[in-house]
């Protein structure tokens, strides 16, 4: 037999069952395992197929003599010899993927026990890429280690509670699995702090971190990781470390308990990267006036930031309103394609701000100003300001702001032909005020002509709900609108067309 034909046999059976679906494929998996006893050729690439991925350890119990006593439980009710464990082990090592599921209670803790028993050296299952340990049973983590090993990439958690036995299983992992490049543990609070951060100071090509508080020096040497692309972290102390983040590559997302306490916290960092994105549990009643100001001290080239976000995780109807001098160091975050500040009441940002944004900051694919929250603030902006986002911005794709979108002139000096965005498939205005829907809609259907719909704010209070007729309106007439306009540009073109060629002619 050729030397290639595993390998394509192997690629035709993970066509046919594919264990990485979200949804079991009972019939793929069928298939397979009919072609495993069709032929010699056939059994190892079918078999490594069919055991590639494991959402429990029943199939390594049941295949080694195991079975379910009276309450369901998997149990061995006898000793295994020699033969079992070679069976196991043949098995074991097909297995790249294992999730232990968070509905451990068909195990029993002695089959754990017996398992941990197996009689060579090192992990259990001995070429384990990717471990889900979504068990949160105390009983199981000191047996954690016997399922890491040196082929081990990435590692996931979701403990509901901590323990000191938890921490200590946690702590001791980078020995075991000194390769790891993913680790996440989102749910981790500040009593793992610890645990978590001993475990990450042993791992040194780490690309995916995804955690909750750590400690200064974990968080030092993640920030020094040139292979690392993905960082997120909380922080909960009001305290203000020195801290170099020189992952020019990594997307940062950082969990912060307010805006007044990332404000302490970055007294004294600096940020190499591209990405920065904060999520925001509450706002405590001020944020800071020099807030957007200190966040541009921390990049030593503010020009290198692509993204920035400021989003609320928890939502609420408290606001904080940012005016333009508050907004006005983002100018220098001159390669921003994505923007996010929807979140915040904008209100007192106006036309000349937005005009110098858009000026600065030409390459912006997606910009959000005040547009999700129910704002009774009348705001500054007006149509000048979208018009000069649409004119500098030309890759906009996305826009969600929070303006005056009344006429106080003739709305026909808003129609001007270079600020017409053909790319714009996102807009949404949140509580924007709107006096005449066919005025808005006559403009918007000439600048903005490929939006999917004009988004707003709904179900907001009384004061709010003639807003949301109005701007259901200008939804209900848009598309309308559009058609109408394309086929007047059709028709003037093919008149054009018919005067041009009789003129040829003449």
């Amino acid at each position: 037999m050729h030397h290639w034909i595993p390998d394509v046999a192997q690629l035709i059976f993970e066509f046919v069952y594919d264990p990485n679906r979200i949804e079991e494929d009972r019939e793929g998996r069928a298939t397979v395992v009919g072609l495993a006893r069709t032929c010699r050729a056939f059994k190892d690439p079918a078999l490594d197929v069919l055991w590639a991925q494991l959402h429990s350890l029943d199939a390594l119990v049941l295949c080694s003599g195991g079975k379910r006593d009276g309450n369901n439980k998997l149990i061995w009710d006898r000793p295994l010899y020699d033969a079992d464990w070679r069976i196991l082990a043949q098995y074991g090592k097909r297995v790249r993927t294992l999730t232990i599921p968070p509905q451990s209670n068909t195990w029993d803790i002695s089959t754990m026990q017996l398992l941990s028993c197996f009689p060579v050296p090192g992990p259990i299952l001995s070429n384990l890429t990717k471990l889900n340990w979504l068990s949160d049973r105390e009983d199981f983590f000191p047996f954690l280690r016997r399922f890491c090993g040196p082929s081990l990439m990435a590692l996931s958690f979701s403990p509901i509670s901590w323990s000191v036995r938890k921490c200590a299983a946690i702590a001791s992992l980078a020995p075991s699995c000194p390769l790891l490049k993913e680790f996440t543990c989102i749910n981790a609070e500040d009593s793992s702090m610890q645990a978590i951060s001993e475990a990450v100071m042993g791992w040194y090509r780490l690309q995916v971190l995804q955690v909750g508080p750590l400690d200064e020096q974990a968080l030092m040497h993640a920030g020094s990781l040139q292979t690392l692309q993905d960082l997120r972290f909380s922080i909960s102390e009001l305290r203000s470390p020195v801290l170099e983040f020189c992952s020019p590559r990594a997307a940062m997302e950082i969990s912060i308990p307010s805006p007044s306490s990332f404000y302490t916290f970055i007294q004294n960092i600096h940020f190499s990267t591209q990405r920065l994105h904060l999520l925001c549990e509450r706002y405590d009643g001020m944020f800071p006036e020099l807030f957007f100001s200190r966040l541009k001290a921390c990049f030593r080239n503010p020009g290198e930031l692509l993204e920035l976000g400021l989003v609320k995780t928890i939502h609420h109807n408290r606001s904080i309103i940012l005016s333009s001098i508050m907004l006005r160091p983002l100018v220098s975050f001159k390669g921003l394609n994505y923007l996010n500040l929807a979140d915040l009441c904008t209100s007192h940002i106006d036309d000349t701000f937005l005009e110098e944004m858009a000026v600065s900051c030409p390459n912006l694919h997606e910009l959000y100003l005040g547009d999700k929250g129910r704002w009774l603030i009348a705001p500054r902006a007006t149509f000048d300001g979208v018009l000069s986002l649409l004119k500098h911005c030309h890759q906009l794709s996305s826009l969600g702001i929070f303006f005056d979108a009344t006429f106080k002139n003739d709305f026909t000096d808003v129609l001007q032909a270079d600020a017409i965005n053909l790319n714009i498939r996102n807009f949404s205005v949140g509580a924007s005020p709107i006096s005449d829907p066919m005025n808005v809609t006559v403009v918007l259907s000439s600048l903005i002509p490929n939006a999917i719909c004009i988004n707003h704010c709904t179900q907001g209070s009384a004061e709010l709900r003639d807003m949301e007729e109005r701007w259901d309106t200008v939804n209900t007439w848009f598309k309308s609108f559009v058609l109408a306009r394309k086929h007047s540009w059709e028709q003037g073109w093919l008149k054009g067309k018919a005067v041009v060629q009789k003129n040829a002619i003449a």
